[in-house]
């Protein structure tokens, strides 16, 4: 009966349905030898991950110091939120548009700048956007295209499947010479496309690859800046090259699912094994990864160290939402930036707190950003295509 009850007042609190008494109760409840389980239950629930929880042990400890010690004398709500704004940026959980949310702080605010901010100034997500360009140097505009036959080069018909994707397809011709193509997705762009052997590319914002035509040789080797999910389709006699011209890296591969990020303004270039095999190649030293491991390079240094990865918050972006675990408001500030098309200008100096999260990307700015602000440790101001962060 207890944790029945503690689960229905968890779930009153996060939807902003809970009475003054009732967050006493669920308080009272969580100082319980069953509280803890019940809210761990609760955040994975939210979170939808069954085998792990979203908070380290520090945070766990945080919120159970807040709960044991300055909680013992609270009686009003606003007291409640007050405390727990002090581990709510570790709380902040979102799952998709229109889900319920987990709002640990900012619900008796009366400020909110984002929120009060004329909708006119909000900012849409991006979408399907690239750009194509052929061997000649002329370019097709993809989202603008109609679906069908682009072009052709090399023998290859270049086709626009839908919205989303673009196909090459040989046709079983290889007499004609190979040509290179190249697709670029701007900021607030993603796109897709079959490479001539059948392999998959989702290429995320502010991203290219180049790429043959026509696969021939004992290498199907492309380019890669920015960042890219691969599906490989698998071919023994001709193994898969990613080059990575910007940082000199290299991931060469059989047949697999992996994710490659590599933009010049992030602090490290990281490779994501989902499964198969790879090997990771950077100065000549050569990293064999295993699935539900990354490879992390430091672009300063050039210096190479494995770790296990979390594969839903790297491939997260395909799947249409941002995933933050412990991220600096920084790093996700570059993610938006990217996705948005924005520039974001910092009036505000101090330590770099972590936030941990879902979103969805298909959202205006605006509701990741009011997200953000509910944790009471950071707010912003929208100025056109500009996002301000302010203390």
């Amino acid at each position: 009966m207890g944790q029945v009850r503690i689960h229905y007042l968890l779930k009153q609190y996060a939807d902003n349905n809970a009475s003054a008494e009732e967050v006493e109760e669920m308080l009272a409840l969580l100082r319980t030898s069953g509280g803890e389980k019940a809210l761990k239950e609760m955040v994975a629930e939210i979170w939808n991950e069954e085998e792990e929880s979203p908070l380290s042990e520090k945070d766990w400890s945080r919120m159970w110091g807040a709960i044991h010690q300055d909680m013992r004398s609270v009686s009003r709500p606003a007291r409640v939120l007050k405390i727990w704004g002090q581990v709510a940026a570790a709380l902040l959980l979102m799952v998709g548009a229109g889900a319920a949310y987990w709002k640990l702080a900012g619900r008796d605010k009366k400020a909110e700048p984002v929120a009060a901010q004329n909708v006119k100034k909000d900012i849409a997500p991006g979408g399907n956007k690239a750009v194509l360009t052929l061997a000649n140097g002329s370019t097709i505009v993809l989202d603008n295209a109609h679906d069908g036959l682009l072009a052709q080069q090399g023998g290859t018909n270049v086709e626009k499947l839908d919205a989303s994707s673009l196909a090459y397809n040989t046709g079983g011709k290889d007499k004609e010479p190979v040509m290179y193509n190249m697709i670029a997705t701007p900021n607030g762009g993603q796109y897709q496309v079959i490479l001539p052997d059948g392999s998959k590319v989702w290429l995320n914002a502010a991203s290219s690859l180049k790429f043959p035509t026509r696969f021939e040789g004992k290498e199907r080797s492309v380019e890669l800046t920015g960042e890219a999910y691969f599906e490989v389709a698998k071919n023994s006699n001709m193994a898969f090259r990613v080059k990575l011209p910007g940082n000199g890296m290299d991931v060469q591969v059989l047949g697999t699912e992996f994710d490659v990020m590599a933009y010049a303004n992030e602090q490290t270039s990281n490779t994501t094994l989902v499964s198969g095999k790879v090997n990771v190649v950077s100065k000549g030293t050569i990293q064999a990864l295993e699935p539900g491991k990354q490879t992390i390079l430091d672009n300063q240094t050039k210096t190479m160290q494995v770790k296990d990865a979390n594969v839903e918050q790297v491939v997260a972006w395909k799947n249409g939402l941002f995933r933050f675990r412990e991220t600096g408001i920084r790093e996700l500030m570059r993610q938006v930036e990217r996705w948005y098309n924005v520039q974001v200008v910092y009036e505000t100096e101090g330590k770099d707190q972590d936030f941990t999260g879902v979103v969805s990307r298909n959202q205006p700015v605006s509701a990741l950003l009011q997200m953000l602000e509910m944790t009471g440790t950071v707010h912003f101001r929208i100025e056109d295509k500009k996002i301000i962060v302010l203390p």
